[in-house]
This record gives C-alpha cells, structure tokens and sequence, in this order.
C-alpha cells in the first residue's frame, strides 16, 4: 500500500493490487463530517454544563503556618552533660517539633473522637445519607481525610522554616472557615497538654537535679534550664496558639473549587472531539473497504 499526496490526478497503472490512498480524499472526508463533530461536541457539552449547573459548589477555607519559636532546651542539656540522664528528660522543647506533632494531630484518632462528640458539627461535616446514622470516630476519621488537605509550601528564605498550607472543603464556606478553627483549636489543645505534662516532669526532674547537684557550673545550667521551662509552662497556659505561627489567616475562597466550570466544559468539548473523530474514522475504515481501496464521500 503506498500513500500519495495527490487528489487530482491519479496513475492510471495501478493495478488491481496496488491500493492507493490519498491523503487529501483523507482529510477531505474527515471536514465533510463536520455535523457529526459538532453534534457529538455539543451532546458533550451539553453534558457538562448539566453537571456543572446540578452539582453543589463546594468551597475551600485555607491558612498558611509556620512553626513556633524553638526553645532549644535539648541543644543546651546534651551540651552541657547534666547528671542523672537529665539531658534525656529535657527533650528538644522545639517549637519545629511541636509543630510536626501539631499536623499529625489535625488528621488523628484523637480529633476524630472529640468532633464526633460534638453532634451538630459532626453532622453537617460528615452529612449523613440517613439523619439516624450515628457518627462514630471511624467515619468522621474517613471523612476528615477526604475534606483536610495539608501541602507543605516552601522554605522561609532567612530561616530554615517550612510553610504549611491547611484547607477544608465543604459547601457552606462560612462552616468550612468554622469547623477548621475547630480543628486547629482541638490541636493545639492537645499538644499544649502533652508540653504541660512533659514541662511539669521536667521541673521536677531539674528541680531533683538542683538539689543534689553541688558543682557551680552545673547549678547554674540547671537554674537557666530551669527558667526556661516555667517560661513554656507558662506561655502553654496563655490562649494565643501554641504549637503554630499564623502566616495567612484563616479565609475562604469566594469562588467555589469544585465543579471546575471551566475545566469541565474544556474537558467535555475535548472529550467529544475525539469521541467525533473515532466514529469519523470507523466511517473512514468501511468506506474504505466498500469501496475496494478507493474513499468515496
């Protein structure tokens, strides 16, 4: 089989055998199928903006955090080599680590327990298909994890710190902005009880240490650790956030995210064209056969 360019004039020495197509009866059978492309596009289309107009817009409430101040308490115990595994007791106390224990906390069992407790919120997030279902922490977990996104950003440039952007997604904006400051709240109440538990054995700890510690150098270490820890504990009972620094306030979008008007008509008209063009080339194949190598319109 050869293919030729040609559309006018044609070898008259072609044989029985020899089948020829010509590009351009090709071409020219495709643009005389223009109505089947422009129904098919349209039926598509059609489709597309039936959804878009049928389907509930769903909103994204986001804020951009950061991790707290570091205190540094573990840099300064394992270098000063405090007796009784004191070193061990302090921990780091970063506000790095905190903050790492705060995004694993937004997505945990434990905020899926205390939502699910809170039955006028667990209902319009988890939106039940029968109002008598009971909410338990396994489905408000499930549900968590399909509405909450976290996406680390990028790196301050003076600092060796990582943006973190949080968003929900839920038809009403005004509850997607209200369930997640609930969550942020439940979080940091959490961690902010873990640091006033592991702070109070640290005083004591250090306080221990204080008494039975003779050498000057050491007492004064374990006086300045000592400072910084009622500093945490007290800066954990304040109401300010304790485990994460705002960089962009809490805010939802005023267009909806979900359906993608645009996308979705794009992707439809898309979608029909080349739906068009493999029945076209069907079309295309029989004729082809019918007409023993040679395309008719």
């Amino acid at each position: 089989m050869t293919i030729d360019t040609q559309t006018t004039s044609r070898p008259a020495a072609a044989g029985p055998g020899d089948d020829v197509i010509y590009i351009g009866d090709v071409i020219l059978f495709y643009l005389r199928r223009w109505p089947l492309f422009l129904a098919v596009c349209g039926a598509t289309v059609a489709l597309a903006v039936a959804y878009v107009l049928l389907s509930t817009p769903v909103y994204k409430a986001s804020a951009t955090l950061a991790p707290p101040s570091s205190s540094g308490n573990g840099g300064k115990a394992s270098a000063l080599n405090l007796p009784f595994g004191l070193g061990a007791a302090l921990g780091d106390g970063g506000g790095s680590t905190m903050h790492k224990q705060f995004l694993q906390t937004i997505t945990s069992y434990d905020i899926a327990v205390r939502l699910a407790a809170d039955k006028a919120m667990a209902e319009r997030i988890v939106q039940p298909d029968d109002p008598g279902t009971a909410i338990t922490p396994g489905l408000m977990g499930d549900k968590l994890k399909s509405l909450l996104s976290v996406n680390k950003l990028r790196n301050t440039p003076l600092e060796d710190t990582t943006f973190t952007e949080i968003s929900f997604r839920h038809e009403d904006p005004a509850f997607a902005v209200q369930a997640l400051q609930r969550i942020f709240a439940l979080s940091d109440d959490i961690i902010r009880t873990q640091v006033r538990e592991t702070k109070t054995a640290q005083r004591d700890a250090l306080l221990r240490s204080l008494e039975l510690t003779s050498n000057a150098y050491q007492r004064e270490a374990l006086v300045k650790n000592l400072l910084e820890v009622e500093h945490e504990l007290m800066t954990s009972m304040t109401d300010a956030p304790f485990s994460y620094r705002v960089i962009e306030s809490l805010h939802a979008g005023e267009h909806p995210v979900a359906p993608r008007r645009v996308l979705a008509v794009a992707g439809a008209l898309v979608a029909g064209g080349l739906i068009a063009f493999a029945l076209a080339s069907i079309q295309l194949f029989n004729a082809y056969r019918r007409n023993r190598g040679r395309i008719l319109a």
